[in-house]
């Protein structure tokens, strides 16, 4: 069993976009969406990288992470080690017991640029940030190489058997909650103003490792109401 699709972000080379469709292929998964892509999935080097892997996927395209998000309920973002000292990462056994929770059929793994990786706000969109461990005196690796290894060990390890917790709530739905709540927090002082990003970066990352439901979601939004309304009789 793997997940159910591949996000890849602003990718720019057609051999690696190419290679990532036939590894999507290999291992059952059957969509790959791509965000501000710099490669057309129809040129004749992607298909060559291919290898006929085309055939049995598709492929999106969108000008947003938010706008491809909008169908999972889980999004796990690959980061290597370089740079993340403050940002919580997982290991891939952590992931399997994630997606075993939540489901792999709304679970998405998005991946970054070949040489800038994932932007911070890219990052902060995601429930989940994952490393492969590697060598820490060379981290890095090819965009190709670690999908490879992440969707062959999902592959591996997961278990073909429907989830064992609540259905999270569709990340559509979580990016409004962020909104709403940047804005109560924002109306009752609570947000430090010259970076107010810090503490909501930190209740995203919350809400992902808890894999908030769509109840949470309706209930947090009204508390999101009522201080809102509050703030405002105050003044």
């Amino acid at each position: 069993m793997t997940v159910a699709a591949l996000i890849l972000v602003r990718p720019s080379l057609a051999g690696n976009l190419g290679a990532a469709i036939r590894v999507a292929a290999n291992f059952g998964v059957r969509r790959i969406e791509l965000v501000e892509s710099g490669v057309d999935p129809a040129d004749s080097e992607v298909a060559a990288w291919a290898c006929g892997g085309g055939e049995r996927l598709t492929v999106g395209r969108h000008a947003s992470l938010e706008d491809a998000a909008k169908p999972f309920t889980t999004l796990i973002a690959s980061a290597s080690g370089r740079g993340r000292d403050n940002q919580p990462l997982v290991t891939p056994p952590e992931v399997v017991e994630y997606v075993s929770q939540r489901g792999a059929e709304g679970t998405a793994l998005v991946f970054g640029n070949e040489t800038r990786g994932l932007s911070r706000d890219d990052l902060d969109r995601c429930d989940l940030v994952v490393r492969v461990p590697t060598d820490p005196e060379f981290p890095v690796l090819n965009l190709t190489q670690t999908i490879a290894i992440l969707v062959a060990y999902l592959s591996m390890e997961l278990e073909p058997s429907p989830p064992t917790g609540p259905e999270p709530a569709s990340q559509e739905l979580v990016a409004g909650l962020m909104t709403h709540l940047e804005s109560a927090l924002a109306s009752i002082g609570f947000l430090q103003e010259e970076n107010p990003q810090r503490m909501l970066r930190k209740l995203r990352r919350l809400f992902g490792r808890a894999g908030i439901t769509e109840n949470e979601v309706a209930i947090l939004r009204g508390i999101c109401r009522q201080m809102m309304w509050a703030a405002g009789r105050r003044r």
